[in-house]
């Protein structure tokens, strides 16, 4: 770690938040402890509580789940079993931490002091070796793909990632992100000794160590996006920004009042589901009613088709939306029940996984989708997700097809986090046209909620 001016020893993973001084820290608060000044009994983060208390309604979530498993003799391999509350994709043992957009001065967000950050332009760790115009395409569209955030994530047992971060960049056609190719993710990482930041942390105010004119004329070669020529260049070719933020990350802490870990927030969705499974009598306008929402649950496919769809297909059908209308609310749940302007989920421990919003369309994770490191041969490891609750922040038009949109986004990195081949930032373009300081790493996406 680093010795502050105080002389008290920091732990390297707070490296960043030392050396940026973030101005926010002195009147940030405890936001995971925090809850709304509101009447328990009205409403709580804002959902107004239906008739019945929250354990009937957690009640008839459980339910749902048993109901549809017990099918007589008929199975359905597709539609894995739902996990038995909204803690089991962390485990007992993981730490999550959490990211929130805070506005920030921009002089603080510079590369020098290591930012996580959403928008604006990357700051680049590797500020030489950026990642080329080949990497930074969009694998369905083909064109240049938007930066969208970076993660400043140091690795305390891996001298090589002293300094590391992760950049996430999105396709101009926000409602593809879940075509394959259209998110992708770069890794870029340094020793504390390196050719372009001194050894000991920036003071605010402090210049940034320039390029020498050997390291500029390498940078050239890349064509940066984001450069200051570029920038200034035809409006056309401008990359599309978004407003910058920083990402402030705190550690995940649970809400202490028990009504409200008992399952407030899913109460209204939990409700909405034990009703619709409710029979009603044949004829009435409830069961119309429930035979239009059925035929309209069902896919395009099936739809008209009448004695030719089987019972296990109606059942298969019936077991996959009940699955998915609990999976969402312990997905609303799981945010609520610790802060639900979070935007940014953080677990690099071994066996972490993403909670998604759905089961039937959450990406499947396989050797194909998350192969391991083409680097080093590793396996790669989940470390992060980001929620769409982000899209609040980006100023996009929901109505227009640029509008960003997504269930979920994971990204999963290299279990060694292992080096590039280290330079002094002279080098020119790799024979492949491609960066070697930036690592190419495996993203999936979920497809937005409303699609």
């Amino acid at each position: 770690g680093f010795v502050t001016p105080a002389g008290a020893t920091l732990p390297r993973a707070e490296l960043h938040a030392h050396a940026a001084r973030r101005h926010h820290e002195s009147a940030s608060r405890p936001r995971a402890m925090s809850t709304p000044d509101v009447d328990d009994d009205d409403a709580v983060h804002g959902v107004d509580r239906l008739p019945g208390d929250a354990e009937n309604a957690a009640r008839a979530m459980d339910e749902i789940v048993a109901d549809s498993d017990e099918d007589g003799g008929d199975t359905d391999e597709d539609v894995p079993d739902q996990p038995e509350d909204d803690y089991e994709s962390d485990g007992d043992d993981q730490e999550w931490a959490l990211g929130f957009c805070e506005r920030a001065p921009a002089e603080t967000l510079r590369r020098q002091f290591f930012p996580s950050k959403v928008g604006g332009r990357p700051a680049w760790l590797d500020p030489v070796d950026v990642p080329t115009a080949a990497q930074l395409k969009c694998l369905y569209t083909r064109e240049p793909l938007d930066f969208l955030l970076q993660v400043y994530a140091s690795v305390d047992d891996e001298p090589t990632a002293f300094h590391r971060a992760v950049f996430l960049f999105v396709s101009p056609h926000g409602g593809d992100l879940h075509r394959p190719g259209a998110v992708r993710a770069f890794r870029s990482q340094l020793p504390r000794i390196n050719p372009f930041y001194p050894d000991e942390p920036c003071e605010p105010g402090d210049p940034l160590q320039e390029l020498t004119d050997a390291q500029h004329a390498a940078y050239e070669l890349r064509h940066d996006r984001w450069s200051d020529d570029a920038l200034r260049g035809a409006i056309a070719r401008r990359p599309r920004m978004f407003p910058e933020r920083e990402l402030v990350v705190e550690p995940e802490e649970f809400l202490e009042d028990d009504d409200v870990t008992a399952g407030i927030a899913g109460a209204e969705n939990a409700a909405r589901v034990a009703a619709a499974m409710t029979p009603a009598e044949e004829g009435s306008d409830d069961w119309k009613e429930q035979m239009r929402r059925a035929r309209e649950s069902l896919p395009e496919a099936l739809r008209g088709v009448g004695d030719d769809v089987s019972e296990a297909e109606v059942r298969s059908l019936e077991r996959a939306q009940d699955k998915n209308q609990v999976r969402l609310s312990r997905f609303h749940l799981r945010l609520r029940r610790t802060d639900p302007t979070q935007v940014l989920r953080y677990c690099f421990d071994e066996g972490a996984e993403p909670l998604w919003p759905s089961v039937s369309d959450a990406p499947e994770r396989n050797e194909r989708t998350v192969p391991p490191c083409p680097r080093c041969g590793a396996p790669r490891r989940f470390e992060f997700q980001v929620l769409p609750t982000l899209v609040n922040h980006l100023d996009v038009d929901s109505e227009l097809n640029s509008a960003v949109d997504f269930g979920s986004i994971a990204v999963y990195t290299c279990a060694g986090s292992c080096a590039p081949p280290a330079h002094d930032g002279t080098r020119g373009v790799a024979a492949d046209g491609k960066s070697e300081a930036y690592a190419e790493e495996c993203v999936l996406v979920h497809p937005p909620l409303n699609a």
